[in-house]
């Protein structure tokens, strides 16, 4: 079964050793303990504050400008329960070991794959909007705040749906002296399972952002490469004014 350590690295080197000698590294490794545990608490505060702060002006400009606001929105929220999460981690680390029970542990890896994909798919909407929006401006123009609404609900449900089998099949396990966070799914499901959300969070999304920026790259270089044969068929107009 595939296995995810709540470990420390810290912890599992100092253990490498014999029982007799004193733990390696020691200093080194509460220091990186330290600075990486500081560092993420820093990301941590600024991002909530900032994602928060992006939330409160997002929903009260709604009320007066574009509903793409609402995609804006959904970006912002994903990356505030995906901050939410590093607390976690931060006491992990300090602590040397998983206090959260099975609980945490089935949040703190499903929140992962949750925000991952809600942010990538509401980028891929995000691109084909402003694809549209330059070739058919009129009917983007059209679609209203509760069109935009349910496109954002169902990204999150999309988003859901895919993180199940991982929120589901996976558990706090004690294996050997160390808590883990172990999936129960088999080797083959697990790999079938992770490379199809790869599928889905990496490879469709960026083959489809990807396409749709070259197609807007294509129709800028074209509408410029015509005016600026309609320009050459102009009279001079220093011609002009000396007639």
């Amino acid at each position: 079964m595939t296995t995810v350590s709540m470990e420390p690295v810290g912890v599992l080197v100092e253990r490498g050793g014999n029982a007799t000698d004193p733990p390696l590294n020691s200093l080194e490794d509460t220091a990186a303990t330290f600075t990486i545990g500081t560092i993420l608490s820093i990301m941590c505060l600024i991002g909530v504050s900032g994602n928060i702060y992006t939330l409160v002006v997002m929903c009260h400009s709604m009320r007066s400008a574009a509903s793409m606001y609402i995609y804006i929105i959904n970006l912002a929220l994903a990356d505030l329960l995906y901050l939410l999460t590093i607390p976690f981690v931060v006491c992990t680390h300090f602590l040397k070991g998983w206090y959260f029970g099975d609980a945490g542990c089935r949040i703190l890896i499903s929140m992962d794959f949750l925000t991952m994909h809600a942010s990538i798919f509401t980028l891929t909407i995000m691109s084909t909007e402003r694809y549209f929006a330059v070739l058919k401006p009129l009917d983007t123009v059209k679609r209203s705040k509760s069109y935009r609404k349910a496109i954002a609900l169902l990204v999150w449900v999309a988003s859901l749906i895919l993180t199940l089998p991982m929120i589901v099949r996976i558990q706090l396990m004690a294996v050997g002296t160390k808590p883990m966070c172990q999936s129960t799914l088999s080797p083959l499901s697990y790999k079938i399972y992770i490379s199809f959300l790869f599928c889905t969070s990496i490879v469709a999304p960026g083959l489809i952002i990807g396409y749709l920026y070259i197609q807007l790259a294509r129709t800028y270089w074209i509408s410029q490469t015509e005016t600026f044969k309609q320009t050459k068929k102009l009279p001079n107009q220093k011609g002009c004014a000396s007639l």
